[in-house]
C-alpha cells in the first residue's frame, strides 16, 4: 500500500513538471505571434510579422488568402500637386526648382482634405523633405496619413509618392525599369507599387505612373515614349496579376493623354483578358470630368485617371462613389484638380 501511494506521488509531480513546461512554451508563442507591426516611415519598410511570406517568381508577397472581399468603403484620392518643391531638398536633376510658394502648400493640403481620403496617390512631390512638409499640413487639418512611401529617381526631381492612414505592407516599387522595345532607356518616372492593409484585414495594391509630358520640341516623339511607357506598365500589371491573383489593384497616373487616346488604349484592353483594366469616370458638381485646364490655349483636358482591375471592379458596385475636388482652392493648389473614389 505504501508503495502504491509513493508511485501516485511521483506521478503528480510528473505531470505538474509537464503542466508547467506547457504553460511557459504557450506564453513565448503568444508573446511572439501577438506583437502589433509599428508604423513605416517615408525610406524605412518591415513586412508585418503576422503575414505569412508568399514568394512568387523570387518576389515575396503578403499572403491574401483569407482576406475578407467586402468591407466599409475606403476613399483613395490622387493628385498631381505641380512641383512640391520645399527649400533644402536635394535636387537630383542638373536643374534648379523654386521650392512651391506657402499659399500654394496650404491650398495643397486644404484640397486634400476636403475629401477626408484614407490613401493618397500624388505626383510631382519633389523628396522626402516635401512629403513630410505636406504629411504636417495635413495633419493640421484633421487628416492624419503617417504612413507614406515615395520613389526616387536619379535624374528626375518631380517623384510619386503614397500616403495612407492604413500600413504599407509591401513595397515592390522599381525606380529604374526597363522601357518596352528598348535596350537602354527606362521609365522616366519609374513604377510606385504599394499595397496597404485596411484594419478588417482587407489589402489593396496601389500603382502609380507619371507618362512623359506634352511639353517637349517633338510632339510625336513624346507621344511615341507615352505609348512606350503605357506598354511597360500594361505588361508590367499583367505580371503583377498573374503572380497575385485574387488582389485588388488600383491605378493611378498622370498619362498626359485622354481617355480616347491611343496611348492608354492598351491599359483598358490589357495585354491579356486576365489584365485588362476599367477606367473609372469622376465628376465635379456641375458633371464635368476635365482634370487639366490649359490656360493659354483655354483647353480642358482628362489627363488624371484612375482604372481599377476586375477583382476591384466587382466589389465596387453602385455604392461607391466617385468625384473630382472643385474648390477654389484647387486654382492656387496646382494646374491639375484632385480625383478621387471609393473602393471596398
Amino acid at each position: 500500500m505504501k508503495q502504491g501511494k509513493s508511485w501516485l506521488r511521483r506521478l503528480g509531480r510528473v505531470d505538474v513538471t509537464l503542466l508547467t513546461l506547457v504553460i511557459i512554451i504557450v506564453g513565448l508563442l503568444v508573446s511572439r505571434f501577438s506583437t502589433e507591426p509599428g508604423s513605416t516611415d517615408v525610406q524605412s519598410y518591415e513586412a508585418p510579422a503576422d503575414l505569412p511570406p508568399v514568394v512568387a517568381d523570387g518576389e515575396v508577397l503578403p499572403d491574401i488568402a483569407g482576406m475578407p472581399l467586402s468591407g466599409p468603403p475606403v476613399r483613395f484620392l490622387m493628385h498631381n500637386v505641380q512641383n512640391y518643391f520645399v527649400v533644402g531638398e536635394k535636387s537630383r536633376s542638373r536643374y534648379v526648382n523654386r521650392p512651391k510658394s506657402e499659399r500654394s502648400c496650404q491650398a495643397v493640403a486644404e484640397v486634400i482634405a476636403s475629401a477626408n481620403p484614407d490613401v493618397v496617390g500624388l505626383i510631382e512631390v519633389g523628396g522626402p523633405m516635401a512629403l513630410r512638409d505636406l504629411q504636417v499640413r495635413l495633419r493640421h487639418k484633421g487628416c492624419d496619413l503617417s504612413h507614406s512611401r515615395i520613389l526616387l529617381r536619379d535624374g528626375e526631381d518631380r517623384a510619386l509618392a503614397v500616403l495612407s492612414r492604413y500600413p504599407i505592407v509591401h513595397d515592390a516599387s522599381k525606380a529604374d525599369y526597363g522601357l518596352y522595345g528598348q535596350q537602354k532607356r527606362r521609365m522616366l518616372r519609374g513604377i510606385l507599387d504599394i499595397t496597404v492593409r485596411v484594419a478588417d484585414g482587407r489589402m489593396f495594391r496601389i500603382v502609380g505612373a507619371h507618362l512623359k509630358s506634352r511639353v517637349a520640341d517633338d510632339a510625336a516623339a513624346a507621344q511615341s515614349l507615352r505609348s512606350r511607357e503605357a506598354r511597360t506598365l500594361a505588361m508590367y500589371l499583367q505580371q503583377t496579376m498573374r503572380r497575385q491573383p485574387g488582389m485588388p489593384v488600383l491605378v493611378y497616373g498622370d498619362w498626359n493623354d485622354g481617355p480616347t487616346d491611343e496611348s492608354l488604349g492598351v491599359l483598358t484592353q490589357g495585354i491579356s483578358a486576365d489584365s485588362a483594366l476599367q477606367r473609372l469616370s469622376p465628376e465635379d458638381a456641375d458633371g464635368d470630368g476635365w482634370t487639366l485646364y490649359y490656360k493659354a490655349e483655354r483647353e480642358y483636358f482628362t489627363f488624371d485617371q484612375i482604372y481599377v482591375n476586375s477583382v476591384l471592379r466587382s466589389r465596387r458596385g453602385r455604392a461607391c462613389k466617385s468625384g473630382i475636388v472643385d474648390l477654389p482652392a484647387g486654382k492656387i493648389a496646382s494646374d491639375h484638380r484632385a480625383v478621387w473614389c471609393d473602393v471596398r
